[in-house]
């Protein structure tokens, strides 16, 4: 995990060429999320990555991005059901596990 983060940091720093502080626009749009909605969701409390308020700008630690951007990769590992019907074929293996208890 560690590793992960380390070169998550260094490919940020080489990206925004060595800049501890990254400006809100950019990191929002580094990681997907457009100005505007960047903008509605800081305003809201709800930007996912802590921002510093330096002067009157408004920007985002290189550790926070990273450990973001980290964070999404790993909860996209996690599987979940899909919605909707179900299978015939999960609809058998639901009867098939019943019938054996």
């Amino acid at each position: 995990m560690q590793n992960q983060i380390s070169s998550t940091i260094e490919i940020l720093l080489a990206r925004f060429h060595g800049q501890v502080l990254v400006p809100f626009v950019a990191g929002a749009e580094c990681v997907g999320i457009p100005e505007q909605t960047a903008r509605n969701k800081l305003s809201k409390g709800e930007f996912p990555i802590q921002t510093v308020l330096t002067g009157s700008r408004r920007q985002i630690h290189i550790q926070d991005l990273a450990a973001y951007v980290d964070n999404l990769r790993e909860q996209s590992v996690i599987k979940k059901p899909k919605l909707g019907r179900r299978t015939k074929a999960s609809k058998f293996a639901a009867a098939s596990y019943e019938a054996k208890l």
